[in-house]
Order: C-alpha cells, then structure tokens, then sequence
C-alpha cells in the first residue's frame, strides 16, 4: 500500500489493504455448530447479529461465543420487514411509528444484555430495509439507529463501503448465502484493488440450501484471509477505528 493509500484509509492497520467484517443473522444453531469452528481454526472473529428468542435456546454456547472475542449485535427483538414478504405481514414496517420501532430495538437490547452479559454497540436493518410507514407517511429510522449504536449494517447491497466516505449508521454489506469460494475470494480482492472496507452478510453455514454458505466455501474464504493484506475484525472494531481516524485532532 502506498504512502498516499495511508494518507486516505488511516483506519487500515499499516501493510493492510482490505478491511473485512464476516456478519451472520439471526443466532442461528450453524453459527455455533459449523461456522465457530471454521473461524476458530483460521483465528477469526465475527460479528454475530443475533434475536434474543433463538439467542436464549443456547445461552451458554453464545456467552463462549463472547469469551471467543466475537461481537454480539442488535437485529432487533421481532425482525420486522416489509409486508411484501408472507413471514412479515402481522409485523410490517408499514405499520411501525416510530416509538413503536425504538421499544423494539430497545428491548432487543436489554434481552442481549441480559442473556449474554454484553451491551450490542451495533446493529443489523432485519432485510436491510430502513423505513417505516407508507406513502407520504413514510419515512427512515435510521436517525434513531445513529443515536443508539457506533453503527448499522444493511445487507444485499451491491458495493462495499469507502472508508473516507461510507456512513456508519447504514453501512453496505453483500448478501454471500449461496455464493461459492470464487465469489467469495472475488469480493475481497475487489476490496483490497481500491483499499475498501468489505462487509459480507450470511445466514446460515453448513452443506446448502436457503440461505445458506456452504461450509466448504467459508473455509476457502477464511485462507483467503489470513494473508497479510487483510484485516479482518468485527464490525464494531472496524467502525470504531474509522471513527478515530475521522476525528478532527484538536
């Protein structure tokens, strides 16, 4: 990397040309069954954006999750989303206010605490949609996400973040279920070309299907990474160190 390359990026550790976030949803049980150990073996650590419901049928595996260096983050209490999706029409972001949405995030909040002993310092948009309300009515919460966590992470975008530009409250992140080790190995060597910070979003790790990473895939992904020019580290560190490096210096 460049002189110029540290001058712009200075939140990338010196040597590095690429920082990537590996995020999962939901508290799946392949989060702790397949994937853990895959990052463990290549010393990872992720950020896991959990529901408390799913969180609390393994409460004991996630609280070694933590002990592991993994981030815990807030995906909401209810995973609300739009109604065009069958699974959301009895809890649509149509008929969300504003405070209706702020209690569920917040309590979110205070059931991560309570079952893992941690405080999430930041948080996942359920679908990556950040609306609510319809028509002339409708309108964005992520303002309330920004005063509550150091960032929010959307998901299926189709970039990766500019870390001199990129706004923490709603950052870019690639939806990866279902892409092989290629694609994968693809999104980071496009990072590293413009020294970008790369954030990949996944559900469930195992053998395939819906929603899935193939475990195979991660592997490959995770050798990838463990070469010098990458910086890998959860969400929070990642936004953490780019919020010093945009600080005014007095």
């Amino acid at each position: 990397m460049s002189q110029s390359d540290n001058m712009r990026h200075p939140f990338l550790p010196e040597g590095r040309r690429v920082a990537v976030s590996l995020t999962f949803d939901d508290a799946r049980a392949s989060h702790l069954d397949v994937a853990a150990p895959i990052l463990q073996a290549h010393g990872m650590r992720a950020t896991f954006y959990v529901l408390p419901v799913p969180l609390g049928h393994r409460t004991d595996d996630w609280r070694a999750m933590v002990g592991s260096g993994h981030e815990i983050g807030n995906h909401s209490a209810t995973h609300p989303c739009s109604a065009n999706f069958a699974f959301s029409t009895g809890n649509a972001l149509e008929d969300y206010s504003e405070g209706r949405m702020e209690a569920d995030i917040d309590r979110a909040t205070r059931q991560v605490e309570a079952l893992v002993g941690v405080r999430p310092s930041t948080f996942a948009y359920p679908c990556g949609q950040s609306f609510l309300g319809r028509g002339v009515s409708r309108r964005s919460y992520v303002p309330l996400v920004a005063r509550r966590f150091l960032a929010a992470r959307g998901y299926g975008s189709e970039t990766s973040n500019d870390p001199a530009r990129c706004d923490l409250a709603h950052l870019e992140a690639f939806a990866i279920d279902g892409l092989d080790a290629e694609a994968l190995v693809a999104q980071v060597e496009e990072g590293a070309a413009g020294s970008r910070w790369v954030i990949l979003a996944a559900h469930d790790v195992g053998g395939g299907g819906e929603q899935t990473v193939v475990a195979r895939a991660l592997a490959r992904l995770c050798r990838r990474m463990t070469e010098d020019d990458v910086w890998v580290a959860p969400v929070r560190e990642v936004a953490a160190r780019l919020r010093r490096a945009r600080a005014p210096v007095s």
